[in-house]
């Protein structure tokens, strides 16, 4: 095979599928739908493994899939023009794909216009010409902005950046410079001045993505993907930011919808679980919290309370700690408190169910078939394989028997990163015989949290089960939360986990948060607490989260005199939650992120530059402080839009100064076109109108917590408002089965007439 010089022929088509081999080479293309398509490329004799990140037609709990496979996809048939060197393939969309035989470059253009393509002469490693991994250089653009990556660090645009894409447990992490961080996610989103497209690499293997770090004088300016898989499956998506975000969020499956009370305040630390009177210090919790007259619906139960002398061990209940597991349980519980206790894969070498395991053959293993054994929290221990279908079973047995059948109805899914990096470490794969364990690290959190799942549903299957995972792929987002891990107690890590949160929004992960106040270090001041209850009032998971190193833990009543603050902001978070969730239903069933950079739904350039502020869901746009002492923010409104904020309705294309202290409530501007949806003692749809013209909005509200929403059992509330120069008018319409009677009201900065009919 001559370097550089790759002459592929066409081998077999259909409609929507085309094959091409060169020697001992195949490409496939796979059209998807009107815009998007799939290429292929992998050497003949090689066995690609299955994926569990693309499932298309949602099926709840899929076993890993042929990677090939198009079922689910509304295949496209494009326009075919062939020809002996090129062909080339018009998609419904308007995007026009060019295939080059020579080397099998693709171009992809919209209106005449290069969006982009393969980097010439040579975008792949065919002949070993780059090395020894997967490769795919593409052209990159000066302007080009670039998003995803799931939870990475830094600015928002990761253009000119390069990153590491693997799992890693790293407490403490620089919110602004360390790489890699807990997901695994090749995704990206790429905008330019022709248009905007996404790219999702399907693999479990350690990557690496150069935005535009690495220059070479041979080639025009260029960025790429290298993986130490065997092949190369890549999925592409073509259209608006949104579009390419639903597309490629549509592809991987729906996200699992979590009960309403997961977005309530949600407790934690790990200093009373730690504490040798952990009881104790858990029933001074609930006195503080009577005390403190805050709501709280759920607490994260650190893994102290599976404690034996120093060392941690799942599965096991420290009755030095929990004497009687049961009735602790039920002391929350009767509080209206979830308990979502830590489990953790790993088990350490001196577990009391450690024999057992290995004698099993549970564990990840050696060639050798003995446990594979690596570092782990305090100690050496082994990772639970998976793949192996008795192990997945064991660990389902074990999450009914130690915790659900307690009482527990949730599970804190925590440091799954599978830190496996030698090669001789074997999984059971998925029934092809023993695969490699460091190339399915995050298949491996995937199939944990799915054996979570499986548990949690069996045993209450009425109700939606609450799961939280740090790690994974994006298959997680099918059955858990997440979060940005153990962060740091610093101003600057507040600013920078307010963009990691907004990656993973843009990434498919609408449900996520961060420990408020900073995992990791010194207690937070008064003011970087309030600034971060700021901040979290508006995220998905309301959590206050601590490991402080003089070992006190972060609560909303660590200092009595802003305790009136930190009422007042609990007060707006339990005031915004019709709101919240409503955009929660929208996440589920629209794609429509909770959170999200303006800039997703808007091409104002402007907004580039703005990236302190957020979408909450699609009405409400909120700026924050993140630099110490400083006492406004500034908030740039969205051209094309008018913006109301109090008494105040604001044109957009314009800054706007907030004033915004540490103690007060958070001023947000909503859109106007909008209703919102607040509790005020009972649900309040309050209407934002539009100068002139119509709109339409939607309220979701169910029980909370079950499937019956999926059989109508919920409202479903349709809006129409018109709005003229002299009224604003509203009409309404319940598709669903529960009865509900609205109670609109107009916003104080509008004087028209209000009518409801």
């Amino acid at each position: 095979m001559a370097s550089f010089n790759h002459l592929f022929s066409a081998a077999e088509h259909s409609q929507s599928s085309r094959r091409y081999t060169c020697e001992n080479i195949t490409a496939q293309l796979d059209f998807l739908g009107e815009s998007s398509l799939r290429v292929a490329i992998w050497r003949t004799g090689d066995t690609l493994l299955p994926t569990v990140c693309i499932n298309p037609d949602n099926t709840p709990l899929p076993t890993a899939r042929d990677r090939l496979s198009t079922a689910g996809f509304s295949l496209c048939a494009p326009q075919v023009t062939a020809g002996e060197d090129k062909e080339k393939f018009l998609l419904p969309c308007g995007v026009e794909v060019t295939l080059h035989k020579h080397n099998f470059l693709l171009e992809y253009r919209r209106a005449e216009k290069m969006l982009f393509a393969d980097r010439a002469p040579l975008a792949y490693n065919f002949g070993g010409e780059f090395g020894a991994e997967q490769y795919h250089y593409i052209t990159r653009s000066p302007s080009e902005a670039i998003f995803g990556l799931g939870d990475k660090g830094g600015a928002l645009n990761k253009a000119g950046r390069a990153f590491r894409i693997e799992t890693t447990d790293c407490m403490g992490y620089d919110a602004a410079q360390s790489d890699p961080l807990y997901k695994h996610i090749p995704f990206f989103m790429c905008e330019n001045e022709v248009g905007c497209y996404g790219i999702f690499y399907d693999t479990a293997a350690t990557s690496y993505i150069d935005f535009g770090k690495e220059i070479n004088n041979y080639y025009p300016a260029y960025k790429y993907f290298k993986t130490e898989d065997n092949c190369l499956v890549y999925y592409v998506f073509f259209g608006s930011k949104l579009s390419v975000l639903q597309q490629f969020a549509r592809a991987c499956g729906k996200q699992a919808f979590p009960p309403r009370w997961s977005f309530d305040y949600c407790a934690s630390t790990m200093a009373y679980t730690d504490a040798p009177d952990a009881a104790a210090q858990m029933d001074a919790f609930l006195e503080k919290l009577d005390e403190s007259k805050l709501s709280c619906s759920g607490f994260y139960l650190s893994s102290g309370y599976t404690s034996i002398g120093e060392r941690r061990y799942v599965f096991h209940w420290d009755k030095t700690k929990f004497p009687q597991p049961e009735a602790f349980i039920e002391k929350f519980e009767q509080r209206g408190i979830h308990l979502i206790p830590n489990i953790k894969p790993a088990f350490l070498d001196s577990h009391p169910l450690y024999a057992e395991l290995a004698a099993k053959g549970y564990f990840v293993k050696n060639a050798d078939g003995t446990p594979f054994v690596t570092q782990f929290w305090d100690g050496l221990g082994s990772y639970l394989d998976f793949t192996n279908p008795a192990a997945a079973a064991f660990w389902e047995a074990q999450v009914r028997e130690k915790l659900l059948d307690k009482g527990i109805l949730a599970t804190w899914n925590d440091n799954n990163e599978f830190d496996i990096r030698d090669n001789t470490a074997l999984a059971a794969g998925f029934g092809s015989g023993a695969v490699p364990a460091a190339a399915l690290r995050p298949y491996l959190t995937y199939l944990m949290v799915a054996a979570s799942y499986r548990a949690q549903v069996e045993k209450r299957p009425q109700l939606r089960p609450f799961l939280s995972s740090r790690s994974g792929n994006i298959a997680v987002r099918r059955l858990a939360q997440t979060w940005s891990g153990d962060n740091r107690t610093a101003f600057e890590d507040l600013r920078y986990c307010h963009n990691i949160g907004l990656t993973m929004s843009l990434s498919g992960l609408a449900f996520y948060g961060h420990d408020l106040g900073g995992f990791l270090g010194a207690m937070p001041s008064r003011e970087l607490l309030l600034r971060w209850l700021q901040h979290g009032i508006f995220e998905p998971r309301f959590t206050i989260h601590s490991w402080n190193e003089d070992g006190s833990a972060t609560m909303p009543w660590s200092y009595p005199d802003i305790l009136p603050a930190v009422r007042g902001l609990f007060a707006q978070r339990r005031k915004l939650l019709p709101y919240l969730y409503n955009c929660a239903y929208r996440a589920v069933e629209e794609e429509i992120p909770l959170n999200a950079p303006p800039l997703l739904y808007y091409d104002d350039k402007a907004l580039y530059e703005q990236t302190d502020a957020m979408m909450v869901g699609t009405d409400i746009l909120v700026g924050f402080v993140f630099d110490e002492g400083a006492p406004e923010t500034s908030v740039y409104l969205p051209a094309g839009e008018a913006w109301y904020c109090a008494q105040t309705c604001y044109e957009g294309g314009q800054a706007v100064r907030v004033p915004l202290a540490p103690e007060d409530p958070v001023p947000y501007f909503v859109k106007a076109g909008s209703v919102v949806a607040t509790d005020e003692g009972g649900i309040a749809l309050t209407v934002y109108p539009l100068k002139e013209g119509k709109f339409e909005s939607r309220f979701f509200w169910d029980d909370g917590e079950s499937f019956a929403y999926q059989s109508g059992e919920c409202v479903d509330l349709h809006i129409t408002v018109e709005c003229d120069a002299d009224t604003v008018t509203v009409s309404c319409k319940n598709s669903g089965k529960t009865a509900f009677t609205p109670a609109f009201r107009l916003c104080a900065a509008d004087k028209r007439t209000f009518i409801v009919k």
